[in-house]
């Protein structure tokens, strides 16, 4: 009897692993992050199969399913956004027909915007504007702290809704981890609805892999803001840790705001199983600029992520400049980075010089010695921690957003980003890159074998990290 539970317990748990190994087959998205988890589950299934089952999932079914359940009201909503948004409509190009089919939503004109550089500017141009909302105020972030700024930020929100307006939390489980029960019930109590994404429910277990990381407010559906800054002290550069936070937002103001609005509908609509009363009323008319909503994520059909970067990088004819604090890109926009440099386009890529993930900064290594020899540029940023997600092309693209150039972004995170087509606007992006370039460094890539061996080793499981 004890030598047939010495064989039956290896044959179910290599049984389970051939299976999980199939099932990563079934449904995989990239060949090196499907080989890298083929191989784990066949080979040492007892490690890697509960990790398979926690993070192995590359398909948000619930987010799906609740799309489809809602789809009859949010359909509703996007027609009635097209309508009435009709006469703003940019007409589609080259370059942005692609974009359109991804996200569904056009690019809009009539639109305002103003570059937000850092973490004061942000939330005191944030809340000083919430405060302002007659209507509806909704808040998305990825992370929300009780500490000064959350307590700040918290402030204003209960004070709106005794006002009667309309507010709306929509905080990430995971990034706000530990928000303590008694600061949520002061908000609920106040009058603002309240709710975390993805809730770690027995019921999501397969879905704890994907997170929402997008960083989103709208007022009124009027302005919004979109970047990288998320709520707690250390957006402040006030995290003795890190010192000096670099980071970048932006406020989009006019037409294009309905559809970042109609992007935290979704959201909602998925974490609740309710659609927000919201104003979907054509927002006026604010400037010249053309604006459009880039939202992906891992329930979209395409890697969404993947392709908007591959499409921008591969448009660039004269300059390609991209700042992001995790670099582990995946193949396709790999590939776009080479090609763009053997161009002879202007490719600069700024990186931090402090990291928060020891593991992403090591396999970066590999991806900067080897994109280096296709005249890539890579800068390291000296002051601080840089933070930003901000991309360059040209001299009249640019977006600002919340999107990483690593594969948790550009295929398993909901992110958020605004791609805006004015000449103006690429200036001020230009002005402030050329800023950050000041404090840089050329990167220093360890020559030591053993330095390039990790590198490898580790981009070599970049696509589950």
């Amino acid at each position: 009897m004890d030598s047939f539970h010495w064989v039956i317990w290896p044959v179910l748990l290599y049984s389970l692993g051939i299976a999980a190994a199939i099932d990563a087959l079934w449904q995989s998205r990239t060949a090196q992050g499907t080989a890298a988890w083929v191989i784990a589950l066949l080979l040492m299934p007892l490690v890697s199969l509960p990790f398979y089952l926690l993070f192995g999932s590359r398909r948000f079914s619930g987010y799906r399913k609740a799309r489809r359940q809602g789809d009859n009201k949010l359909s509703a909503q996007e027609r009635q956004i097209r309508n009435s948004l009709s006469s703003y409509i940019s007409e589609p190009n080259d370059k942005t027909l692609a974009l359109q089919r991804l996200f569904r939503v056009p690019m809009l004109e009539g639109n305002e915007t103003q570059l937000l550089i850092n973490g004061k500017d942000t939330f005191n141009t944030i809340l000083n504007t919430a405060q302002t909302a007659r209507h509806t105020l909704c808040v998305q972030f990825y992370t929300f702290r009780d500490d000064v700024l959350g307590q700040r930020f918290s402030d204003v929100l209960c004070e709106k809704a005794s006002e009667g307006v309309k507010v709306y939390l929509l905080y990430d489980e995971i990034g706000s981890g530990g928000l303590d029960k008694a600061f949520l019930k002061r908000l609920i109590d106040a009058g603002v609805n309240v709710s975390r994404f993805n809730p770690l429910k027995l019921r999501n277990r397969t879905n704890v892999n994907f997170r929402n990381h997008r960083k989103l407010v709208t007022i009124d559906g009027q302005i919004s803001f979109v970047g990288g800054h998320n709520v707690g002290i250390e957006y402040l550069g006030l995290d003795p840790e890190f010192g000096v936070w670099r980071d970048t937002h932006m406020s989009i103001s006019g037409p294009a705001t309905l559809a970042f609005q109609l992007s935290f509908s979704e959201d909602w609509h998925w974490a609740t199983g309710k659609a927000p009363e919201l104003d979907w009323s054509t927002p006026q008319l604010a400037g010249s600029k053309r604006v459009m909503c880039i939202n992906p994520g891992p329930a979209d059909y395409y890697d969404s992520g993947s392709l908007f970067f591959t499409h921008m990088i591969s448009s660039a004819k004269k300059r390609c400049w991209l700042v992001s604090p995790y670099f582990v890109p995946d193949q396709t926009v790999y590939a776009a980075l080479q090609l763009a440099g053997l161009r002879g386009v202007d490719v600069r890529v700024i990186l931090p010089q402090k990291s928060d993930n020891w593991m992403v900064a090591q396999a970066t290594r590999s991806y900067v010695a080897s994109l280096a020899k296709a005249q890539v540029q890579f800068y390291t940023y000296t002051p601080g921690f840089l933070h930003q997600k901000v991309m360059l092309i040209d001299d009249e693209w640019a977006s600002v957003g919340s999107a990483n150039l690593d594969n948790r972004s550009l295929r398993i995170n909901f992110e958020i980003a605004a791609l805006v087509n004015d000449k103006a606007f690429a200036r001020d992006i230009e002005t402030m890159m050329l800023e950050d370039l000041s404090h840089c460094e050329s990167t220093h890539v360890d020559e030591r074998w053993w330095k390039q061996l990790l590198a490898r080793v580790l981009r070599l499981i970049a696509p589950v990290l």
